[in-house]
C-alpha cells in the first residue's frame, strides 16, 4: 500500500532494510523449505504449455583427442574457448503434471501419450522443475545446506544457499543407451528473506556416466507463485538446460511455460443441454476411409514462420481441387475439403550450407463435415520426377539426398529449405502433392 506521507515511507523503508538485516539465514531456509513443501502437497493435478528453444553449439576450434571431462567443465566456467551455434530447433508441449509425474502431448492434441513425456520428445530434453527437484533437495534429511550470502536478483536481495543431493538419496536419473541411471548433483537456491518464497534453483550434476556420452548437465529454473485449486502453488515459469558433451559439443535448452492450469480430467461441452432432455443425442457419424493410391494437392490454410513456429503445432490445409476415384468417376474428396497434421520436426542448420527443415504429419480429413484419419505420403516434385525418370525411377547421381532421421515415418514429409536468411516463411498457399496409402502402412516401422 501507498501513502502520501514522506516521513512515514522513509521510516518503513529504513524499518525494512534492518529488518532484513537481522534476518537469521536458517530460518528463512526453514520457512521456505515449509513453504514449498506445503504448496506441492496441496498442488493439483494441472497442465501446463512448455515452449522449448533448443540450440546445439560446436567449438570453433575443437581440441582433438577431446580432453577430460574435468578439463573441459574448468574451461568451461573460464570461458576459455568460443562456441558457434550449428542448429536450432523449437518444441510445443502440453504437459500434464500429476503427483509430480510429467504426461505429455503435442500442443493441443486431444489426448495425452501414456508414459514419459521423454518418449515423445526426441533429442536433448529434460524434466525435474515440476516437482522431482523440489522433493529432493526440500524433504530428504540427507541433503546438507550452507550459507552463501546475499546477492542481487532481479533488483531483490535474495539469500543463496548451496545443497548437496548424494547419489543415493536422488532421483536424477539420465538415459544411457537403452539404460537410466541415477546421478548425484549439487546447486544453490535463492530465496526471497522477507517472504520467504524460493525463486531460482540451480542444479549441477556430478560427472555423467560414459554411456551417456555427456559430462555434466546444468539446469536454473526460475519459480514464480500463482494462484490454483483454492491456494497458491509454486511453478516454474523459465528454465534453462545445459548438456556439456564429452565430444566437446554442447546443447543448451531453453523452456518457457505458459498457460499454466488445473486440470480436472476429461469433459464435453453440450451446446444444447434441452437434446439430453426429452430428446436422444445424434450419434456421431461413422469415419469414411479414403482409397489408397490418390493423388490430391494440398494448399496450406495458414503461413508456417519459424520465427513463432514450433513442431508440436497444429496445421490445416485445403484439397486444391476435387479428388475423384479412378475408376467409379465418383468425387471421394471434395474440393476445399480441411485436412489437418502437425509440424514434427523445425530445424535451423547453421553449417554450410545453412538450410531450414520443416517437417509435417498429416493426421486427419474432414469430408461433408466427418472427420476420418488420413494416410498419405508427399509426392516428388516435378523437377525429381524428371530427374528420376531418366533413371528408371531411382534417385539421379549428383542429386542431393536428404536423409530422414533414423526411425521416422515415411508419412512425414520433410521439406528442406536453403536460406541464408535468420528465418523462412512457408507461405499461405503454398501447395504440396501428395498420396493417399493404405493405413496398414503407417504402422510398418520407417514406412
Amino acid at each position: 500500500m501507498r501513502t502520501h506521507f514522506a516521513t512515514p515511507v522513509i521510516v518503513t523503508l529504513a524499518l525494512a532494510f534492518s529488518s532484513k538485516a537481522q534476518r537469521d539465514p536458517e530460518e528463512v531456509l526453514a520457512q521456505a523449505r515449509d513453504r514449498v513443501i506445503e504448496r506441492t502437497d496441496r498442488l493439483p493435478n494441472y497442465t501446463c504449455v512448455q515452449t522449448v528453444d533448443r540450440k546445439y553449439l560446436k567449438r570453433t576450434k575443437p581440441e582433438l583427442p577431446a580432453p577430460s571431462c574435468d578439463q573441459m567443465s574448468a574451461e568451461r566456467t573460464k570461458r576459455a574457448y568460443l562456441l558457434k551455434v550449428e542448429a536450432t530447433d523449437r518444441l510445443r508441449l502440453d504437459v500434464k503434471v500429476s503427483a509430480g509425474d510429467e504426461i505429455g502431448s503435442w500442443a493441443g492434441a486431444s489426448h495425452f501419450e501414456e508414459g514419459n513425456i521423454g518418449r515423445l520428445v526426441k533429442g536433448p530434453f529434460g524434466t525435474g522443475p515440476f516437482g522431482t527437484f523440489l522433493g529432493d533437495i526440500f524433504t530428504i534429511p540427507s541433503v546438507r545446506f550452507s550459507f552463501v550470502g546475499e546477492e542481487p536478483v532481479d533488483g531483490a536481495k535474495l539469500f543463496r544457499y548451496h545443497f548437496q543431493v548424494p547419489r543415493e538419496s536422488s532421483h536424477y536419473m539420465v538415459e544411457a543407451g537403452n539404460d537410466w541411471r541415477i546421478t548425484g548433483y549439487d546447486g544453490a537456491a535463492w530465496i526471497d528473506p522477507d517472504s520467504f518464497e524460493l525463486r531460482r534453483l540451480l542444479i549441477r550434476t556430478s560427472e555423467l556416466p560414459e554411456e551417456t556420452h555427456a559430462c555434466e548437465a546444468t539446469t536454473t529454473v526460475e519459480y514464480a507463485s500463482m494462484r490454483m485449486g483454492g491456494g497458491d502453488v509454486l511453478l516454474p515459469r523459465h528454465s534453462e538446460l545445459h548438456f556439456l558433451m564429452r565430444d566437446t559439443t554442447e546443447s543448451e535448452i531453453s523452456t518457457t511455460y505458459s498457460s499454466c492450469r488445473q486440470f480436472l480430467g476429461e469433459a464435453k461441452l453440450l451446446a444444447q443441454p434441452s437434446l439430453m432432455i426429452g430428446e436422444q443425442a445424434r450419434a456421431p457419424r461413422a469415419p469414411i476411409s479414403i482409397p489408397a493410391g490418390l493423388s490430391l494437392s494440398l494448399a496450406l490454410a495458414e503461413p508456417i514462420d519459424t520465427d513463432t513456429a514450433a513442431a508440436g503445432d497444429a496445421i490445416v490445409a485445403q484439397v486444391s481441387k476435387e479428388v475423384r476415384d479412378p475408376k467409379s468417376g465418383v468425387v471421394v474428396i471434395p474440393a476445399g475439403s480441411k485436412v489437418r497434421g502437425r509440424i514434427v520436426r523445425l530445424e535451423h542448420w547453421q553449417g554450410s550450407p545453412r538450410y531450414f527443415v520443416i517437417a509435417l504429419l498429416l493426421e486427419t480429413i474432414e469430408v461433408n463435415d466427418i472427420e476420418s484419419p488420413f494416410y498419405a505420403s508427399l509426392k516428388p516434385s516435378e523437377e525429381e520426377r524428371a530427374l528420376r525418370k531418366e533413371t528408371s525411377g531411382l534417385v539421379a547421381p549428383g542429386q542431393p539426398i536428404f536423409l530422414r532421421p533414423r526411425g521416422q515415418s515415411r508419412l512425414v514429409a520433410n521439406f528442406v529449405f536453403a536460406s541464408a536468411g535468420k528465418r523462412y516463411v512457408m507461405p499461405r498457399g503454398y501447395e504440396t502433392k501428395w498420396t493417399t496409402v493404405a493405413e496398414f502402412y503407417s504402422a510398418i516401422p520407417n514406412k
